[in-house]
Order: C-alpha cells, then sequence, then structure tokens
C-alpha cells in the first residue's frame, strides 16, 4: 500500500523536540484524503532521533507504535520502483486503439490515440513512482513506509532526500559506537 506525505523534515541539526528525520504519510486517494481532514485517517510515521527510531502505524481500529533503541536497529534502507511497465501497457493499450482507428480510415483518431496514450502513460509514469525507506531491527523485524507523490497536498520526497536520511542515521549510529569505545 503506496502512502502520501503529509509532513517530511529532515535535518543534520534536530528540531527543538530532538528530531532529525520526520516523516508523516496517509493512505492516498481521494477519500483518505477528506478522512484527514476530519482527523480519521490512518496515519503512519517514522521518526529518528539521537538515540532513538520511533515507527507508528495508527488506524481506525487502533495503532501500533513500536520504538526502537537506536542500537537494536541492524539497518535502514531506502529505494524506488519505477512503474515502466504499467506505463507501457496504457501507451500499447492507446496505440491499439490508433490501429483500429487507422483501420478504419480516422486520422484525427489516429493522432489524438496515439496523443493520449503517450500523455496518460507518462502521467501513470510520474504518478505512480513509489519510494521506500524502512528499518530493520536485529530481530529481522521491518518497519517501512511506501510512499508516492501527493498531488492534494503537493508533497514529494526524491531519492536524495532518502539517501541523506540513510547518511543522517549511518552518522548517528557511528556516534554511538564511538561514544561506546570511550
Amino acid at each position: 500500500m503506496a502512502l502520501v506525505i503529509k509532513k517530511f523534515f529532515v535535518s543534520n541539526e534536530p528540531r527543538e523536540d530532538g528530531v532529525y528525520v520526520e516523516i508523516q504519510a496517509r493512505q492516498s486517494g481521494f477519500f483518505s484524503w477528506l478522512f484527514a481532514l476530519f482527523g480519521l485517517d490512518p496515519n503512519y510515521s517514522l521518526s529518528i532521533l539521537f538515540d532513538k527510531v520511533i515507527y507508528q502505524a495508527s488506524s481506525l481500529n487502533g495503532f501500533h507504535k513500536v520504538i526502537l533503541p537506536i542500537q537494536s536497529v541492524s539497518s535502514i534502507y531506502f529505494g524506488t520502483l519505477r512503474p515502466w511497465g504499467k506505463a507501457l501497457f496504457w501507451f500499447l493499450l492507446f496505440v491499439g486503439g490508433a490501429y483500429a482507428a487507422a483501420e478504419m480510415g480516422e486520422t484525427n483518431w489516429v493522432v489524438f490515440s496515439v496523443v493520449a496514450g503517450l500523455i496518460i502513460a507518462i502521467l501513470v509514469y510520474i504518478l505512480n513512482r513509489e519510494l521506500t525507506i524502512g528499518v530493520t531491527e536485529v530481530t529481522a523485524a521491518t518497519y517501512p513506509l511506501v510512499l508516492k507523490r501527493s498531488v492534494i497536498e503537493g508533497q514529494e520526497i526524491s531519492e536524495a532526500k532518502l539517501a541523506e536520511i540513510s547518511q543522517i542515521f549511518v552518522a548517528l549510529l557511528d556516534a554511538h559506537k564511538a561514544a561506546e569505545r570511550l
């Protein structure tokens, strides 16, 4: 299930509450956005502080919150999924319509179908790209957030921001290891 970002913060210096990274997200879709206006939306969040990582998932049924000491996190991971297959499917579907229109001698419909197919394929590719970030506990439990672009909120995280988050996490982990050696 892909989520859209409601709130995003990342910095090498912590905020006044000690947070270096905070990602808050909700389920995607118009009805989820509408529920969010009334405070009824399922929320997901990932926060990285100096000494802990907090993951929370809530729904109408309740919530699940995990507070991990930073030393018990074995890895942080991130990646991207580009939906070129979906985009190609939609383009080829419209090209098939253009072929049918060409068989009937409808030149205007051929051009319209190809252009519409290209536009829809580009939109599918851009709007359905998913970014994943998560942490893995030493017990192999994973806590992921799968994020996609939000048209309504206008929030998006880039791959570069995910890389920055992982660098901040590694720096915090290294600081803890250095303090343990002293």
